[in-house]
């Protein structure tokens, strides 16, 4: 019911959970759970008495505020001793790497940089360390009494050092308790009471951390004698940031997330999931940059952003906040794409490894800021040992570097295309047969040195430019052979060996970016593949139950059971290039039931008696280790501004794409796009998007 698993703020880090409450001996299981971007919310009942709890930060400052109610649903007296744990185990890291699997203390007070199971388990059964179940991890009170940390108690308070770390934190009972007992890493506190029939207790405390006590005893003298008023303001902060992102020419972000006006509540509930989710995994207090977009967490990557997912969402982000784009595309260059699928925002160093969707993530990062913000004196700008422009070809050009072309094993004209490899991990991660030379990313490599060539056709570069479509045309013609009919797509092996791959990214970079050199015929093939094969009721497959690999591939995020979120848009803006606005339009009402579990995720995956079905339920990804809160999925409001608003900003300087159908047209609006400086409505005239300049009043 108070029990906070994964606590972290860089360079911050809790190795343990936070101690939990029992009522006469016992730990209560929260039956109910609600997220808000603010606040959990816990519900249960045990013995007669209802059980709520709410848990919320401080925005921007160093605290957890907890408020716990429990109230008297029988029609007798009930006698209640309520004890709570109190653990501060919590170390500072100031030094060495912030990686998406960020440093915790282990539970020997040593740094620890890996996912030991045990602690994975330990906070799905923090229940049966109450009941002292056979568990194999240190119990709470083992916790409590460890020797890499001292504690002592004043005034309602325990404060507590860390031995190996600066850190210091501090538990504050707002609620005076009957008895306060510190230990090592925290302490514990009773309160013993009786509630008539209906009658509640409301018990009030909260969590302070930082490296200088001094400023601790400050802080929690401020935060107890002024406890409701910062609890309430949690809320309102965050109402004011919400207020804030939607509004023009405000202090907070650059830019402004677009304002959709409709009486579809269904698209609506989707589109503002994607600001939800941007909002709460916006970070101010990383020392990189004013203002980061973490990729996931609380789990993993607290100081992390990834360059694959803030490039499913990049048109949307050069809208928002084309300020904070630029100045992290700047960093970003100086990384090694071979090397690193991100950056940690509190050390600023690269951090993972090579992903082969690296060079075109960058590239189209960066194309978005450009045809956005129409900076395109950006591209003369040098950063290492290259200007932007040349950075971009030669992320355009990487594939050469790839090919195997005329080694043994490799003679066919089919093999110049680039080859990614046999490390799996490079790739899809859990699918094991796409390796290798596959469609997807070859595809992304085409539409890099096409949106190259226009580049140069721009600067006046025109013999480069046809070279560049000239090699382009020549992949698309080897990738097309790589078809395997019904609609899906083969990856190609040395010695002239295809494997069928029944996989969502093919159908995903095909329908993005080669929609036109597709035949209509094999469009229709891949969108019945879709379909038949992908599509549930509410959600999707990544991969096919019918690909070979399937029963080998089982993640969450891109296997058979289920799909990352950030597929999802990806998919509809395959469909709307393809030509099935309609549909895409569809799918989109059809996931607007996943949504009342919060913002979007790293995955959801289908479970219950129908996973293997289209009725499979869907919930956040629960299997594995994902994150419940990620970025990728805030790509479905971007869907709304680019696919069904026809908001397309080309190097051509054309802006409003051409589509035959527009199935959101009517009623329907978008506020505040926010346009080479400028803020513009988008309204439908004739059954058309247009794009009308909006007046500012500040």
């Amino acid at each position: 019911m108070t029990s906070v698993s994964w606590f972290v703020s860089a360079p911050y880090s809790g190795g343990h959970h936070t101690g939990s409450l029992k009522i006469n001996g016992e730990t209560p299981e929260a039956s109910l759970f609600r997220w808000y971007p603010y606040q959990a919310l816990r519900k249960g009942n045990f013995n007669g008495l209802d059980v709520e709890s709410a848990t919320r930060m401080l925005v921007e400052q160093d605290a957890i505020m907890w408020e716990i109610t429990l109230t008297n649903t029988k029609d007798t007296v009930i006698s209640s001793e309520v004890d709570l744990d109190m653990i501060g185990y919590i170390s500072q890291y100031k030094e060495g790497d912030w990686k998406w699997w960020y440093p915790m203390p282990d539970w020997n007070g040593n740094r620890s940089e890996s996912r030991d199971q045990k602690i994975e388990d330990m906070r799905k059964q923090i229940i049966n360390d109450s009941l002292g179940a056979d568990i194999r991890w240190p119990s709470d009170k083992e916790v409590l009494k460890s020797e890499h940390y001292r504690a002592n108690a004043e005034n309602n308070t325990i404060y507590i050092n860390d031995k190996n770390t600066p850190a210091v934190s501090a538990f504050s009972l707002v609620t005076k308790p009957d008895k306060l007992k510190a230990m090592n890493s925290g302490g514990t506190a009773s309160w013993n009471f009786e509630l008539a029939p209906g009658e509640s207790k409301v018990i009030k405390y909260f969590l302070a951390y930082g490296d200088d006590a001094k400023t601790i005893e400050k802080n929690v003298d401020d935060w107890t004698s002024d406890f409701d008023r910062s609890f309430a303001g949690i809320k309102s902060d965050w109402e004011k940031k919400w207020n804030q992102i939607f509004t023009p020419d405000q202090s907070f972000i650059s830019g402004c997330f677009p304002v959709l006006e409709t009486d579809d509540e269904l698209a609506k509930k989707v589109y503002y999931t994607g600001p939800l989710t941007m909002l709460y995994l916006l970070n101010t207090n990383l020392p990189e940059h004013e203002r980061v977009y973490l990729t996931g967490g609380p789990r993993w990557g607290a100081s992390t952003t990834f360059f694959w997912d803030i490039a499913i969402w990049s048109e949307l982000w050069a809208v928002v906040d084309p300020d904070m784009m630029k100045e992290q595309i700047i960093s970003w260059i100086k990384i090694d794409p071979n090397k690193f699928y991100g950056k940690d925002n509190y050390g600023g160093q690269g951090v993972g490894n090579g992903y082969s969707a690296n060079y075109w993530c960058l590239f189209k990062i960066i194309r978005a800021y450009l045809v956005n913000s129409g900076d395109y004196a950006f591209l003369d700008k040098t950063i290492g040992d290259k200007t932007v422009m040349e950075h971009l070809e030669s992320y355009a050009l990487n594939w050469e570097n790839l090919s195997n072309y005329g080694k043994p094993g490799y003679v066919d004209e089919a093999y110049k295309l680039a080859d990614f490899g046999e490390n799996a991990d490079n790739l899809l991660e859990c699918v094991p047969t796409y390796i290798h030379i596959v469609p997807s990313f070859n595809i992304g490599y085409v539409w890099m040195m096409r949106e190259t060539a226009k580049l140069h056709l721009q600067r006046g570069n025109q013999d480069k430019a046809e070279l560049l479509k000239v090699k382009a045309d020549e992949m698309v013609e080897n990738i097309l052979e790589l078809y395997a009919g019904n609609g899906a797509w083969n990856s190609l092996y040395p010695n002239n060996k295809k494997v069928e791959v029944r996989h969502v990214l093919d159908f995903i970079y095909f329908g993005k970016f080669l929609a036109n050199d597709v035949k209509p015929e094999v469009k229709q093939e891949m969108m019945n593949f879709l379909n038949s094969e992908l599509k549930t009721d509410l959600w999707m497959r990544a991969q096919s139950l019918q690909d070979i690999a399937a029963k080998h591939s089982d993640r969450p995020d891109h296997g058979p059971l289920g799909s990352f979120d950030g597929w999802i848009p990806e998919v509809m803006d395959a469909m709307t290039n393809m030509g099935y606005e309609q549909d895409a339009l569809d799918f989109y009402h059809d996931i607007e039931p996943v949504t009342y579990e919060g913002g979007w995720a790293q995955a959801r995956e289908l479970w219950g008696d129908n996973k293997l079905n289209k009725s499979a339920r869907v919930r956040i990804a629960e299997r594995g280790w994902n994150n419940r809160e990620s970025s990728s999925g805030i790509g479905i409001s971007q869907v709304m501004l680019k696919n069904f608003f026809g908001f397309n900003p080309q190097i051509n300087s054309s802006v409003i794409q051409e589509n035959d159908t527009w199935p959101i047209s009517g009623k329907s609006k978008l506020h505040h796009v926010h346009y080479k400086g400028e803020y513009y409505r988008i309204e439908f005239q004739n059954k058309k998007p247009v794009m009308i300049k909006e007046q500012q009043t500040n």
